[in-house]
């Protein structure tokens, strides 16, 4: 009986481990150039020179406005878009996979 409860209880606390700690809600899409304008004003636009399937070009964005270039706070977008607990996460990593999302 011993060994019935111990192994019940081990099992239980592995089913706990594998768990997610938490789960996350979709907010919704980003768009880059919705963020650079927000962000920068009316004269700038995103742009990212890397390959659509480049690894980690995710993280490649930045705003112009022909002559000047600004970083692109993806999170600030999120937050202001969607409500201040709002967070970005590039999923994929790649140019496209940017999403907002609810902790």
């Amino acid at each position: 009986m011993f060994a019935c409860h111990t192994i019940i209880g081990v099992v239980a606390s592995l089913a706990m481990l594998a768990a997610p700690v938490s789960a996350r809600t979709w907010a919704g899409g980003v768009n880059m150039n919705t963020a650079c304008v927000s962000q920068w004003g009316v004269s700038f636009h995103a742009q990212n020179d890397k390959a659509d399937n480049a690894a980690n070009s995710a993280y490649d964005w930045y705003c112009t406005d022909g002559n000047n270039q600004r970083n692109l706070d993806v999170g600030a977008f999120c937050a202001g878009r969607y409500g201040g607990n709002a967070y970005a996460d590039p999923q994929g990593k790649k140019k496209y996979d940017w999403g907002c999302y609810y902790p």
